[in-house]
């Protein structure tokens, strides 16, 4: 059973209406998020194939499903999991700040090439927008299409688009060299973008900067391990943090107020 769950797992990844996939070769990346909010660095595996990126922190998972449009977040300790829909996660109301800052055209500033955590030479560029500071570097040894990395910046649907996403893509597509990871099926390249491998993300708030940084570690072309995306057997549905926060929201639009005497 395990073995025709795990099959139909494969098969929803496929690319629907023969549109090329975002990944039509597996591609593995161990990464390192330093979160000012965490207490340490976290290290995360990111399996990307088909139109799949598989993100596993310990025993929690999260597939992201672009064909399927879906979120499938599971928890093998607690034994639970959950769905969410893309246009659900769509329909969260925007940050304002984020909505003000499309006004802004970003500045790019080259930075030159440096030396990655993983050893790597990176091509690096700054990009302001508003009150956000972005410093990321592109591993051009490794090709991607520009729709995967629309998915990797977060750039991609249902997530919304901000000016900084346009500002790494228009960088991202610079004299890339091909790779043998980044071919497609036919072995061609139409676009080769490279691989965003070192971001930092430093917003302006008024108790002062915040910064995420996300580096990557390693690069291979594992699949990710079979348990992993497999709802363990009696695990229980639960409602996803995107769910409970719009019922939330429109629990409280819909309290009665009591009348006034």
């Amino acid at each position: 059973m395990k073995n025709l769950v795990y099959a139909f797992v494969l098969v929803a990844a496929l690319p629907a209406f023969g549109a090329p996939a975002l990944f039509p070769k597996p591609l593995h990346l161990v990464k390192r998020i330093d979160d000012p909010l965490a207490k340490k660095p976290v290290t995360i595996d990111e399996y990307c194939y088909g139109d799949r990126i598989v993100s596993i922190s310990g025993d929690r998972v999260t597939v992201i499903d672009y064909a399927a449009q879906t979120v499938t977040e599971i928890d093998h300790a607690a034994s639970t999991w959950s769905v969410t829909r893309f246009d659900e996660i769509a329909a969260r109301p925007k940050n304002a700040a984020a909505k003000s800052a499309t006004e802004v055209a970003p500045k790019v500033t080259p930075s030159g090439m440096k030396r990655s955590a993983a050893g790597r030479s990176v091509d690096s560029f700054e990009i302001e927008v508003a009150k956000t500071r972005v410093e990321i570097g592109f591993d051009r040894s490794v090709t991607i299409s520009k729709a995967a990395v629309e998915a990797l910046i977060g750039a991609s649907y249902p997530n919304a688009r901000r000016p900084e996403h346009d500002a790494i893509l228009s960088v991202a597509g610079r004299a890339g060299k091909q790779s043998r990871i980044g071919t497609n099926a036919e072995g061609q390249t139409p676009e080769e973008f490279g691989l965003p491998s070192e971001q930092s993300i430093t917003i302006d708030t008024d108790g002062g900067a915040v910064t995420l940084k996300t580096s990557v570690l390693r690069i291979d072309g594992d699949l990710p391990p079979q348990r992993a995306t497999l709802i363990d057997p009696g695990a229980k549905r639960i409602e996803s943090p995107i769910e409970r926060f719009n019922r939330e929201m429109h629990e409280a639009d819909t309290i009665p107020v009591a009348p006034q005497h």
